[in-house]
């Protein structure tokens, strides 16, 4: 029984009563938002300071949404934009959640040019009683809305089977992930060994980096074998890269060294186009003395658009100008983020310049942040990251066979590591993303993903390695999609799709469905013409006609780039914030490692594409997990379809997060076998818009209480998944589980649970 609600939008101040409004079903509104007679909500920021984030409206207590329950929004909206990356976000949150882990769907819509937008929302809501539909704002925007209902599409229904307790033997047939392989030692033609200490290379230098660039210059220019360095701290204050380009068959061997840097651009090291090149024995730092990458804050006190910040481990904070860009929850006890019940809060933009946080200093340690303190409450300990996308330690584009071994990145304001280009065969061994021990002050490592994948062509080994303390993923593994809509016979026309900008004439691009579904089209591009270039928007010539339009349009996959048979082996991941790996790539095998502490989830196997963000992967196939351990996975409570999760698998279309799925099988054949999952806070893993999938003889075991008892902890959920085989699930004896594996039973056929 479908039963819909028509919103008349009314006015009134935040946090006032709704009395005289008992005859309307209203939305509250706040900040610079008006009513107009014509009962159409407007939006302004177009004044407030740019990059702002805002809130103007949401449904108010009277039109609660039910927990466990589907439901459809519509609604027409006009959007303009002031300043880059404007937009009007759509999303449905819980009022009691400061940060996004708990939404349930979201929408952002772009400057529309001045015409009316219908915008469409389908969402499940999770078991909080308190989910509102929001509407805010990202920068200077004015916006409208119009004409917004709600549709109730009824409660999910739902089969429950208890597996059984008795190892079951392999089945054939079963994925086998990743082909071994070995990446390629340097077969340098000479025996030349060259000292960087000849080079002026000191300790006791305040700057080596002009040393250090013309030591590998010579090293280039002789065909050395290798270059090497004796141990100590070498700080690095010049702001270019250290470029190694062209090297073949060389080894930089670090003795040991530290790496002291405080550029905030770019790369401390870039390595490009190189074979068989091997780099060892040393290690990248920051200056923490100069400007701290994060703090540990507590809140002392909030107001109603202010939160006051105490700076624990400083008397006086040395950078006054530090941005502030996230909030994460810490727990004094593991030194990390990620607590139970608690969300990680956005306050800023995360990449470009550094904006000074918008507030004042009232003391040397305390800071008075404006913002809004949803969320957040007196004497709660967060992480406070002053730095997020800047300078990666060590980016690699365009390598053969390059090797980093005994690597270890103490901190850097970016990503520990970026590859990118047509890079293929790549080893880390015993390399290790940790913070020094014994310095409180030292809660993060790099700030943004531990290893970032944009685009390769795989062949990606990972072995003996210990990632932590990080400001977001451990491993993202992915190749760049885009979105295009037909513009003629030869030509589409691309949305928000940055990277198939400047695509060389001779580019082979295959175009597939927007369900995913072959479109049976790979196309050799014959001109890449911008069309606006700073909201990604290129149109792509085709030597070939293009397919029909099945829907809307076509996602593109750039066959340059194959990113896939990735082995990580023997490994140790934990304490970061966001997820452990994601898995957006085919023929991958992850077995051996420990997962412990990720604060969004240990996995995430997904590929998505969206209109205003980013859109990622060619779709999952051939991934074997076996052997690992997950342990006290995302305490932050991250979930999808009210399910809570250790590991996700599923899609995105449009927007991300979203509900959407798809009948096509662009995620397939996945084996989860032989691993242990201890002391989850939600399912052990949450299953979409997946064929083929097999959980054989896994272990679950959960003997500590959670704060937040959910009924399905460690149980298996799917959705829009099928021929799904559950077989020997251990569960052992605990009073916090029902074993159980629990299914969508409209859209899961062929379950077999044994």
């Amino acid at each position: 029984m479908e039963k819909t609600s028509v919103f008349a939008i009314a006015l009134f101040t935040w946090g006032a009563g709704l009395s005289g409004l008992a005859a309307r079903m209203p939305v509250e509104a706040t900040w610079n938002a008006l009513l107009g007679a014509d009962n159409v909500l407007r939006m302004d920021s177009a004044k407030a300071r740019e990059f702002e984030w805002a809130r103007y409206a949401m449904t108010s207590g009277d039109q609660a949404f039910k927990p466990n329950m589907r439901y459809e929004i519509t609604f027409r909206a006009r959007v303009s934009g002031f300043g880059p990356g404007a937009y009007l976000y759509a999303i449905i949150r819980p009022l009691s959640t400061g940060g996004a882990e708990k939404d349930v769907g979201d929408l952002p819509i772009h400057p529309t040019d001045g015409a009316w937008q219908d915008c469409r929302m389908t969402f499940t809501t999770g078991r909080e009683p308190d989910y509102r539909l929001q509407f805010h704002s990202h920068n200077r925007i004015t916006a409208e809305v119009a004409d917004l209902r709600i549709v109730e599409r009824g409660a999910l229904k739902l089969a429950t089977c208890v597996p059984s307790a008795t190892a079951v033997a392999r089945p054939a047939g079963l994925p086998t992930g990743a082909r071994e392989f070995d990446v390629d030692l340097p077969r340098p033609k000479c025996d030349l060994v060259l000292n960087a200490a000849d080079f002026g290379i000191s300790p006791t230098n305040e700057d080596n980096a002009v040393a250090l660039r013309r030591a590998f210059a010579e090293a280039k220019a002789r065909g050395a074998a290798k270059l090497v360095l004796a141990s100590g701290d070498y700080r690095m204050r010049d702001a270019r890269s250290l470029v190694l380009e062209g090297f073949t068959d060389f080894t930089f061997d670090g003795g040991g060294a530290r790496f002291i840097s405080s550029r905030s651009r770019d790369a401390f090291i870039h390595l490009r186009g190189c074979v068989r090149t091997r780099l060892m024995n040393f290690s990248i730092d920051w200056d923490w003395e100069r400007a701290p990458l994060a703090s540990v804050v507590e809140i002392k006190a909030i107001g109603k658009d202010f939160v006051d910040l105490l700076f624990r481990e400083y008397e006086d904070f040395p950078n006054k100008k530090a941005a502030f860009l996230v909030l994460s929850p810490f727990d004094p006890v593991t030194r990390s983020v990620g607590v139970e019940g608690m969300s990680t809060k956005g306050l800023s933009r995360f990449w470009g310049e550094l904006t000074p946080f918008p507030g004042e200093w009232l003391a040397p340690n305390v800071a008075r942040l404006k913002t809004s303190p949803d969320g957040l409450k007196v004497g709660e300990l967060y992480r406070l990251q002053h730095y997020y996308y800047h300078m990666n330690g060590i980016s690699m584009d365009s390598n053969e066979h390059l090797r980093l071994e005994r690597v270890t990145i103490l901190s850097t304001p970016g990503h520990a590591f970026l590859i990118t280009g047509t890079q293929h065969h790549t080893l880390f061994d015993h390399v290790d993303i940790v913070a020094p021990k014994d310095d409180p002050r030292r809660v993060i490592t790099c700030a943004a993903d531990h290893l970032h994948v944009g685009q390769s062509r795989g062949f990606i080994k990972m072995v003996n390695c210990e990632f932590s303390l990080g400001g977001d993923d451990i491993f993202n593994m992915h190749d760049c999609s885009g979105f295009a809509r037909a513009q003629g016979p030869r030509t589409v026309r691309t949305q928000n799709a940055r990277s198939y900008g400047n695509l060389r004439k001779g580019t082979r691009v295959e175009l597939r469905h927007g369900d995913y579904s072959s479109a049976d089209f790979v196309g050799t591009v014959v001109e890449d013409r911008a069309v606006d270039a700073s909201r990604g928007v290129y149109d792509i010539t085709f030597e070939e006609e293009i397919p029909a339009v099945k829907d809307e349009g076509f996602v593109l996959f750039d066959r340059t780039y194959d990113t896939h048979n990735v082995i990580v082996r023997n490994c140790y991941f934990h304490d970061n914030r966001a997820r452990g790996l994601l898995i957006l790539a085919r023929d991958v095998t992850v077995e051996n490692n420990v997962f412990r502490h990720q604060e969004m989830g240990a996995i995430k196997i997904e590929t998505g594409y969206t209109l205003n963000a980013w859109s990622e992967g060619y779709g999952v196939s051939n991934v074997v997990i076996r052997g690992n351990s997950f342990e006290n996975q995302n305490p932050s409570g991250s979930n999808a379809l009210h399910r809570e999760r250790t590991i996700y698998a599923g899609i995105y279309l449009k927007r991300d997060p979203s509900e959407d799925v798809t009948d096509y099988p662009i995620i397939r054949d996945l084996l989860f076998e032989n691993n242990v999952f201890s002391n989850s806070c939600g399912v052990a893993a949450y299953v979409t818009s997946a064929k083929g999938v097999t959980f054989l003889n896994n272990v679950f075991e959960d003997p500590t209480p959670r704060k937040n008892e959910l009924p399905y902890r460690s149980q298996l959920y799917f959705s829009n998944a099928r021929d799904v085989k559950v077989l020997g699930c251990d569960y052992r004896p605990s009073k916090s589980v029902t074993p159980a594996v629990v299914y969508d039973v409209q859209t899961c056929p062929r379950m077999d649970v044994r």
